[in-house]
């Protein structure tokens, strides 16, 4: 078989914040060792789990990778849904811009001690909605960097400024909410099935951290609870399916105020004729 929709010379840049992590496949869905096999796959295991990546890092490799395809004369095809990386990926923000200041960091930091990370993002929504729907609740560190720059500069979206932007065609999946939610569910009962309680085990087994950010999503902090005994594994997939339409409502959130975004109803229309006409 070829690329996608019988694209010659494609190749594949994630744009996913957890699949650059190795060791994290089942429950980020990672595309299979065989796919990987017949299209080259970009920025997917270029990390440790116990590693702090973060948007800056991601940016200055992808680039790099968008840019080695070109160089090769292949089609580059972005595929994956956290937004941040896509916009600094292909509309060259410029993260530098944003303002830091330590002491502010740092009397944030102790309020997310006290008060909980779902009060700093219910706090990051007022002072700044776009960057609140950006971020999920349980990402505490991002959370608290949002707020850092929105209490300096009163939000992040004022201060992103373009640099080179990246020509590309944007292409949005929706399929109507209800298939969305069966989807969901199956999936998160595949990652069962696949062996996803296994690869939370090992992971617990190496020491990670449950508060870095490679934990935060994906349901891992439920297939942990699960198995130390917190909960039981109904519970566990019911918070992770949760958790999961939770983030798809944030996804298209994000993406739907991107004009350039043309949508598509893959129950309806094949994405890939889309595609290859782009």
């Amino acid at each position: 078989m070829g690329p996608p929709g019988g694209i010659t010379g494609a190749e594949i840049v994630s744009a996913d914040s957890r699949q650059v992590y190795r060791g994290m496949d089942i429950a980020t869905a990672k595309p299979s060792a065989e796919e990987r096999r017949r299209i080259p796959h970009h920025m997917i295991d270029v990390a440790d789990p116990s590693e702090r990546y973060d948007v800056s890092r991601y940016q200055r490799e992808a680039r790099a990778a968008l840019g080695a395809i070109v160089a090769r004369g292949a089609t580059a095809i972005v595929v994956g849904g956290t937004g941040l990386y896509v916009r600094a990926l292909l509309d060259g923000l410029d993260l530098a811009a944003l303002p830091r200041d330590e002491s502010v960091r740092a009397s944030l930091e102790r309020d997310a001690e006290r008060e909980g990370g779902a009060a700093m993002h219910r706090r990051l929504a007022v002072l700044d909605p776009d960057a609140a729907a950006a971020v999920d609740a349980r990402n505490v560190r991002r959370v608290i960097r949002y707020l850092e720059v929105a209490t300096l500069a009163g939000s992040i979206s004022a201060l992103w400024r373009h640099g080179d932007r990246i020509a590309a065609a944007k292409i949005g999946l929706e399929p109507p909410r209800d298939v969305l939610a069966e989807r969901i569910e199956e999936r998160v009962r595949q990652m069962v099935s696949r062996g996803v309680l296994e690869e939370t085990a090992r992971l617990l087994a190496s020491g990670i951290d449950l508060t870095l950010p490679s934990m935060t999503g994906h349901g891992y902090p439920h297939w942990a609870a699960h198995l130390r005994g917190r909960i039981d594994l109904e519970t566990a997939v019911a918070l992770t399916v949760r958790d999961t339409k939770a983030y798809s409502k944030r996804q298209m959130t994000w993406f739907r105020k991107d004009p350039d975004v043309r949508w598509c109803d893959p129950t309806k229309q094949d994405p890939l004729l889309l595609l290859e006409a782009a």
